[in-house]
């Protein structure tokens, strides 16, 4: 489900059409002083469960830019809480769901 709305909003937001094959994905559970200050903010980091699961999408576009969203859903409901994209290396939009 979260790849489908990594590739919808790709589209929709951003303008950019995208292969869901071509796509990156990685999960990793991190705690609250694991998490880098330019990915999410130390404000937002403490309005959100810890540890945290982060779900990572990753795409490189047909002009060779990067873009990562950073998805934090809650572990048992999956109920999205937090979203950060971020395009070559500099965050460019983030939203608080909780």
């Amino acid at each position: 489900m979260m790849l489908e709305s990594f590739v919808a909003k790709m589209k929709s937001e951003f303008g950019v059409e995208v292969n869901s094959e071509e796509v990156g994905y990685e999960a990793y559970a991190f705690d609250h002083e694991e998490i880098d200050d330019l990915l999410i903010p130390a404000e937002h980091v403490k309005k959100l469960p810890n540890p945290l699961l982060l779900e990572a999408f990753m795409y490189v576009d047909d002009e060779g830019n990067e873009w990562i969203a950073g998805m934090v859903v809650e572990e048992e409901t999956r109920e999205l809480l937090y979203e950060v994209w971020i395009k070559n290396g500099e965050r460019i939009r983030y939203t608080m769901y909780s």
